[in-house]
């Protein structure tokens, strides 16, 4: 074989022309679940998690634009035992923070805690989800999702309205991509204003960031 065709064969194989999307939730142990009671509420937050992924793909219906919808998963970060990992043994520093998610190809770490306190018991999550999209220099977020109410097991929460921020604004989207994000980050909005019905604060902030990032795409894409 001619030294040019063999050195082509070299780069088509050592970069392939599609990467594999970033899709897998890693979820480690939480905090505060030292009794019964909120050890049990942390694995309902995680069994309902669990179950939004698929469900998130199926109401969207825009699995051929955005190939991560197809595969979203969670990823739980277990030790030798099994069991969960506390986020301090892996990811302890931003430093370590951000080399696990480069490193494991994950779309978000979450980390957080069960708080049983007041009428509502809720979960507290710390959603890292990397390096987005310049200008969007935001690491990560807290989110808070009631563990009662009508949009506690829907999609209508404030994890899969980041989930879907996170995949619309991945670093290699491209501005061919355009109609698919504003479609993508509208549902991610339409979401956004079910949260303020439960959590005002949140919600608010929540569509503020979307509607940004939506003209952020349009600017770069001079549209």
């Amino acid at each position: 074989m001619p030294k040019v065709l063999i050195c082509l064969f070299l780069v088509l194989t050592a970069f392939p022309s599609t990467a594999e999307p970033r899709a897998n939730l890693h979820l480690f142990q939480y905090g505060l679940t030292t009794t019964e009671h909120r050890e049990a509420l942390f694995k309902d937050f995680r069994y309902v998690l669990e179950q939004k992924m698929p469900r998130l793909s199926d109401e969207l219906a825009l699995n051929d634009d955005w190939p991560a919808l197809n595969v979203l998963m969670v990823v739980p970060v277990n030790d030798e035992k099994e069991n969960l990992r506390l986020p301090a043994s892996l990811i302890g520093n931003s430093l370590l923070k951000e080399n696990y998610w480069r490193d494991t190809g994950a779309l978000a770490l979450l980390t957080g805690v069960v708080v049983d306190r007041g009428e509502v018991p809720y979960i507290h999550t710390t959603l890292y989800w990397g390096k987005l999209k310049s200008p969007l220099a935001q690491k990560m977020i807290d989110l808070q999702l009631p563990l009662v109410g009508k949009y506690f097991d829907t999609t209508f929460d404030s994890h899969s309205v980041a989930i879907l921020y996170a995949i619309a604004n991945q670093p290699d989207v491209q501005c061919n991509q355009l109609t698919s994000i504003i479609a993508l980050l509208s549902e991610a909005q339409k979401r956004a204003k079910s949260v303020s019905e439960q959590q005002p604060e949140l919600g608010a902030e929540l569509e503020t960031m979307i509607v940004a990032s939506i003209q952020a795409h349009k600017e770069e894409c001079n549209r």
